[in-house]
C-alpha cells in the first residue's frame, strides 16, 4: 500500500449536485467523482437511479499539512448547505485506484452500450460497444447529463463528420462519435489527468488514430466542425458561449449539457446571443441538454 490519502464525501441532494460540485472540483487536484444511489439489476442489465435519494460527491486530498488546509476551506465553503452532510475517511492509493469498480456495471443509451473494461458482456447484434475505464476522470455514462449526450450523439452524428468534444474527461463522448462514424475529432481537456485518461481509452478502443486530444479550449488553430459538444456546466457553457458558436460551420450544430433545468433559460440566452438557434431539447429528471444550429 503506497500513500495515504483522505476520501471527502458529500452526499447531496440532486438538486444541489451542481453547485455543490463545483465548489468540490476547486480543493480537487485529483478530480471528483459522482456516485448515484443504484439498484444493481445484473451483470449485463445495468442498473436503477434511485432518483429522490442523496448524490455522493467524493473527491480526494493527501494526508497532508495541504490536505489539511483544503479540507477546512471546502467546510467553511459548505457551512451554508445545511442539506449536506460532509464526511472524511483515510483510504490507500492503492486501494482508491480498484475499490469503486464494483459499483459501475453497463449503461445502454440508444445503439451504444459503455461498458466497463473489466466487465464482460455480451453485445446484442445491433449494439456498438464503448469499453471505458474512467479513472480519475468524469465519464462512465451513469450520470444523466452523459446519458443525454449519448442519445443525441446516436441521431446527430453523421458519417465522416468532424466533432468538436469540449471537456471529454474520459474520453466517453469522443469514442461514442468515432463508434458512430465520425471521422475525425477534437477532444478538449484542460485537466491533464483526464487527458491521459482520455488518451488511454481512445487507444483502447482503437479510435486513437481518429480522436487528437488537446489540453485546452477549441481556439481559431482548430479547423471548424460539422457538430461540437459540451457537457462539463452551466457556469461553462455560458462562458464559453463565444468560442463554442465560433467552432462551428454554418449550419453546425451543439449539443450542450451539464446543467440543471433550473439554469436552462440562461444558457439558452448565452447561445442564442451568439446568433445560434435552439433546434431541441432533452430532460432526464432534472438534467437537461440543449439543441442548436449555426445559422
Amino acid at each position: 500500500m503506497t500513500g495515504l490519502w483522505y476520501e471527502i464525501t458529500a452526499e447531496t441532494p440532486p438538486a444541489l449536485v451542481e453547485v455543490v460540485s463545483a465548489i468540490m472540483r476547486d480543493s480537487a487536484p485529483g478530480g471528483l467523482a459522482i456516485e448515484e444511489p443504484v439498484d444493481l439489476l445484473g451483470p449485463e442489465e445495468g442498473y436503477e437511479v434511485r432518483i429522490d435519494e442523496p448524490v455522493a460527491l467524493r473527491i480526494y486530498l493527501p494526508a497532508s499539512e495541504l490536505g489539511a488546509v483544503l479540507t477546512q476551506r471546502l467546510r467553511e465553503d459548505l457551512e451554508d448547505f445545511t442539506d449536506v452532510e460532509l464526511t472524511a475517511r483515510p483510504i490507500y492509493e492503492k486501494d482508491w485506484a480498484v475499490s469503486w469498480r464494483e459499483f459501475f456495471g453497463p449503461v445502454i443509451a440508444g445503439r451504444l452500450a459503455i461498458v466497463p473494461s473489466w466487465v464482460e458482456f455480451e453485445p446484442k447484434p445491433d449494439q456498438l460497444i464503448v469499453q471505458l475505464d474512467p479513472g480519475q476522470a468524469f465519464g462512465t455514462g451513469h450520470h444523466e447529463t452523459t446519458r443525454l449526450c449519448l442519445a443525441a450523439l446516436d441521431e446527430a452524428v453523421s458519417p465522416g463528420a468532424h466533432i468538436c468534444d469540449v471537456g471529454t474527461g474520459s474520453g466517453i463522448l469522443s469514442i461514442a462519435a468515432v463508434v458512430l462514424g465520425a471521422g475525425r475529432v477534437d477532444a478538449f481537456e484542460i485537466d491533464p489527468i483526464a487527458a491521459d485518461v482520455a488518451r488511454a481509452n481512445c487507444e483502447a478502443n482503437n479510435t486513437g488514430n481518429r480522436v487528437t486530444v488537446r489540453g485546452s479550449f477549441p481556439t481559431e488553430s482548430v479547423p471548424k466542425c460539422d457538430l461540437t459538444i459540451v457537457n462539463v456546466s452551466a457556469r461553462a457553457d455560458i462562458d464559453l458561449a463565444g468560442p463554442l458558436a465560433a467552432s462551428l460551420k454554418t449550419g453546425g450544430r451543439l449539443i450542450a449539457s451539464g446543467f440543471l433545468i433550473g439554469d436552462r433559460d440562461e444558457v439558452v440566452a448565452a447561445f442564442t446571443q451568439q446568433g445560434l438557434r435552439l433546434t431541441g431539447e432533452r430532460q432526464e429528471h432534472e438534467w437537461t441538454l440543449i439543441e442548436l444550429v449555426a445559422n
